[in-house]
């Protein structure tokens, strides 16, 4: 059970929110808000206030924020979108409304849905990808994108160390501080060790999380860009690779290996064409995975030559994606909406025979195409974007090349990690949001030029 520190931690978050606002300005503030929250409050903990939605580290966190930028008369960031980004954002905003007006009848034992839920999704919606907004609005300027490296580079050789306490202790944190683990204590057991679980509930959670820091601080290492005023940038990015290597996240680790190898090996004009590539790849997966066409039998043996256990895991999470995908394929449009109504049941018993891992089955299932092409494209389009506008960098910017391509490269990693977990939280959009401002604002200053020329 929680413990009191969990509700005292939760619910003076909104005054750590100001304080970080008034003291560091919006840029930094926005940084120390999400990062604080998704690194240190109680991850699988929520205080659910009637006709409210739910209040856990990531929602009291945008909310706050909102009220913060509607208080003090800023731009939430809407309106400066591109038209393609505001279609699909729309979309994403009221796709919770069309599932729940097709699904009104009972799915075995559970209810159907009503406007309420539509609404109350919507909500929910919006709240989990404010910071969509908030990236392609204040981080647009190549010295904001350096800050957003740096902060994340900082964060994840904190939790570096945090997590090398937790491999050799055993993930304890969470309990020590907050009085529970809000997952199984058993899955953080793997290869004879522990995974650390820290603040975010789950080991893989973590070792994504420091892939991307990785990739973060492998940037800022090459371009010799200053990440602690004191100290060796190598030596962090050092820390984070061993620590990553020790979480015992296969996936993870090659994120990471992918991150360095474009860096350093790859041109960025075919980094970019390789992050697109792998989008296509992505939101066609359901297609390519229903006709047959995807290899699955080749990725589970290549599996088997690294490890049986994790073989069969892999061939497990197939089978349940492929019965999972059978059940979404049978309300298309508009998905089955929540309650559980997503996953596939025992026809006599109606007890849940399915497991969910990755976020694309989950959305597929929920929200059906519509919702599922509105909230992916909201990457893949920025990804096609970044390839495109790539060459408005001057060549002689070497240095802000390599910030746009690993950009492009991280907010890639985040994509793909939808297919095997169910990563995508805030945290990531503020990140994906981002990559839009640069975007947007290499593209001005390109046509500011031509203009003036």
């Amino acid at each position: 059970m929680p413990n009191f520190f969990s509700y005292i931690a939760l619910l003076s978050w909104p005054l750590m929110v100001f304080y970080f606002f008034r003291k560091k300005g919006m840029v930094s503030g926005i940084l120390l808000s999400m990062l604080g929250s998704a690194m240190f409050l109680p991850a699988g903990f929520n205080i659910d206030p009637p006709l409210l939605p739910a209040l856990d580290k990531f929602s009291i966190t945008t909310i706050t924020i909102m009220g913060f930028l509607i208080l003090y008369k800023k731009q939430i960031g809407f309106s400066s979108l591109p038209t393609a980004i505001k279609v699909l954002f729309i979309v994403f905003l009221i796709s919770p409304f069309m599932t729940a007006m097709t699904n009104s009848e009972r799915y075995f034992y559970l209810p159907g849905l009503s406007l309420y839920d539509g609404l109350s999704d919507s909500v929910g919606n919006y709240l989990h990808i404010l910071p969509f907004l908030l990236g392609a609005t204040y981080f647009r300027s190549y010295e904001n994108q350096k800050t957003l490296f740096k902060y994340f580079s900082i964060g994840a050789a904190i939790y570096a160390v945090l997590a090398l306490y937790e491999i050799r202790m055993s993930p304890q944190l969470s309990r020590d501080i907050y009085g529970f683990l809000p997952g199984s204590w058993q899955q953080q057991y793997r290869d004879g060790g522990f995974r650390a679980t820290i603040f975010m509930g789950h080991g893989l959670w973590v070792a994504f999380f420091l892939s991307v820091g990785l990739a973060f601080t492998a940037t800022m290492y090459r371009t010799k860009t200053k990440i602690f005023q004191f100290g060796r940038n190598g030596l962090v990015l050092l820390l984070i690779l061993v620590t990553l290597v020790l979480s015992k996240s296969l996936a993870s680790l090659l994120y990471g290996v992918s991150a360095l190898i474009a860096l350093y090996l790859v041109p960025n004009r075919l980094v970019h064409l390789g992050v697109v590539v792998i989008a296509i790849l992505f939101i066609s997966y359901p297609v390519l995975s229903s006709l047959k066409l995807f290899p699955h039998n080749s990725l589970v043996s290549f599996a088997e030559s690294v490890s049986a256990e994790r073989a069969q895991s892999l061939d497990f999470r197939f089978e349940n994606e492929n019965t999972l995908l059978a059940h979404a394929n049978n309300k298309m449009m508009f998905g089955w909406g929540g309650w559980g109504r997503n996953r596939t049941r025992d026809e006599m018993t109606g007890n849940d025979v399915s497991t969910t891992d990755g976020q694309w089955i989950i959305t597929l299932g929920v929200y059906g195409w519509v919702g599922y092409l509105s909230k992916f494209m909201l990457i893949v389009i920025p990804l096609w974007w970044a390839n495109k506008y790539r060459k408005l960098i001057p060549a002689d910017k070497v240095d802000e090349q390599n910030f746009f391509a690993l950009h492009s490269v991280i907010a890639g990693l985040i994509l793909v990690d939808q297919m095997p977990n169910a990563s995508l939280n805030p945290l990531y959009w503020l990140i994906i949001g981002a990559l839009v401002g640069r975007i947007y604002d290499i593209r001005h200053n390109s046509r500011r030029k031509t203009a003036t020329a």
